[in-house]
């Protein structure tokens, strides 16, 4: 009778588990699968898949083409943050290009220490991205665009940035 009593207790304990583990796979989501989709045209991407010249360099030249057309200096207002692009300049040797800027958030001072160099110079902004829950998929829709990738990046850098006195440097 001990024997069948301890069977029957083992039974008990070994068939929830059992039936845990499977549910327990059956409430796990699988991770949604990215779609990327391009807006427009794409030649800095075409460039760097060609690979004829380093995407350094080619991130870099686009970034100063682009750049150079800008009066400077600009103002790019975002909430209550206010950044202003004194100047830059692109290092041909090391393909980066640095950015002299000043921020105000709340008309207070934000540290910042210029120049503010990004490597590599980006050029994708991205224009939308929404979710499908039918087929669990994001989908991204990049765009090619130097001046706002920089914009973009020097913004996130200023918000993460404390109150307080800029310092810069001439290189």
């Amino acid at each position: 009778m001990k024997k069948w009593l301890s069977v029957f207790f083992i039974f008990l304990l070994t068939i929830p588990l059992v039936f845990a583990a499977d549910i327990n796979l059956l409430l796990e989501d699988e991770a949604p699968t990215v779609k990327v989709v391009w807006q427009g045209e794409t030649p800095i991407q075409d460039a760097i898949s060609t690979k004829s010249v380093s995407t350094a360099s080619i991130l870099k030249a686009e970034t100063d083409k682009i750049m150079k057309e800008q009066t400077y200096p600009y103002l790019i207002a975002s909430g209550k943050t206010l950044l202003i692009i004194k100047k830059y300049k692109c290092d041909d040797k090391m393909g980066i290009c640095g950015y002299w800027i000043e921020a105000t958030r709340d008309g207070k001072e934000i540290y910042t220490n210029s120049p503010i160099w990004i490597s590599p110079p980006p050029y994708q902004v991205v224009v939308s991205e929404s979710f499908d829950e039918k087929t669990n998929e994001i989908t991204t829709t990049l765009k090619e665009d130097p001046k706002a990738a920089v914009e973009a990046t020097l913004q996130r850098y200023v918000e993460m940035q404390p109150l307080g006195k800029a310092v810069s440097y001439e290189r």
